[in-house]
């Protein structure tokens, strides 16, 4: 796989090379996710579309902080980040 052998050379995680998701935790008080494929669900929970699932982040006050076209910042009081 070309993808995983750049990965490899460059010393990168495989989610920046691939089209999968890779979020980045940033103590408890925002995560940035990229590779998304869009809002889901915005309410006591954001649910964002992710390669082969969906990613949901739980917690208090959440807000979308910036959002790009392959990338989406949450902001708030993170108490939880799982994919299913």
């Amino acid at each position: 796989n070309g993808e995983k052998t750049l990965a490899q050379r460059l010393a990168l995680p495989q989610e920046v090379v691939s089209q999968g998701p890779l979020a980045e935790l940033h103590g408890n008080t925002s995560v940035c996710i990229e590779n998304h494929g869009g809002i889901l669900d915005h309410d006591t929970r954001v649910c964002i579309a992710v390669q082969r699932g969906t990613l949901t982040v739980s917690g208090c006050g959440l807000r979308i902080l910036r959002m790009t076209q392959r990338r989406v910042e949450i902001g708030g009081t993170i108490r939880c980040v799982e994919v299913s």
